[in-house]
């Protein structure tokens, strides 16, 4: 269009359009340059949100995969814990009925001892009663024998002194 208006009017006299063309010309060069751009946006977005969407699946593959051992993870661990619970308990209850019967046994020895000390004591006491009550006869005896010799003694005194008084009464007799 630009070569009708030179050919038509004067080669220095500018057309009226020709600004207007070339304005229009620089817009719908710049419309297809935006176009262009638009479209490259538009495919490096599609690109971008493909590789997100890529990246999300592997994403949700990961945190299935991460959540699977998790809960497997937490399902041994609570049977390890339901085990060992189960361990202490069963521990718990050995101690218990071990400890039960310690204590009876200590109970019964402490019965056995209680018992032989009564009967030590018994017969200690029966002992002694035995050697209290002989040494009550041995005293007694040695009482009737000293009462006895005391008798002998004084019945001897008393003769010898009548013996002497005898003599004496001779001898005053013979001598007067």
């Amino acid at each position: 269009m630009a070569m009708y208006s030179h050919s038509i009017h004067s080669s220095n006299e500018p057309h009226p359009f020709d600004p207007p063309h070339d304005v229009m010309k620089m817009l719908k060069r710049e419309i297809n340059e935006l176009r262009a751009a638009f479209q490259a946006e538009q495919q490096q977005r599609a690109v971008e949100v493909q590789q997100l969407r890529q990246e999300v699946g592997m994403l949700r593959d990961q945190l299935q995969k991460e959540s699977h051992e998790r809960k497997t993870i937490c399902h041994q661990t609570v049977q390890d814990l339901t085990q060992v619970r189960s361990d202490q308990i069963k521990s718990l209850e050995e101690m218990k009925v071990s400890f039960a019967s310690s204590l009876h046994q200590l109970n019964q020895l402490l019965q056995d001892e209680m018992r032989d000390r009564r009967a030590e004591g018994s017969l200690r006491d029966t002992r002694e009663s035995t050697e209290k009550s002989e040494r009550q006869s041995e005293n007694a005896a040695m009482k009737d024998d000293m009462g006895k010799h005391k008798q002998v003694f004084f019945g001897a005194r008393d003769d010898i002194y009548q013996k002497i008084s005898n003599i004496t009464h001779d001898v005053e007799m013979i001598v007067t």
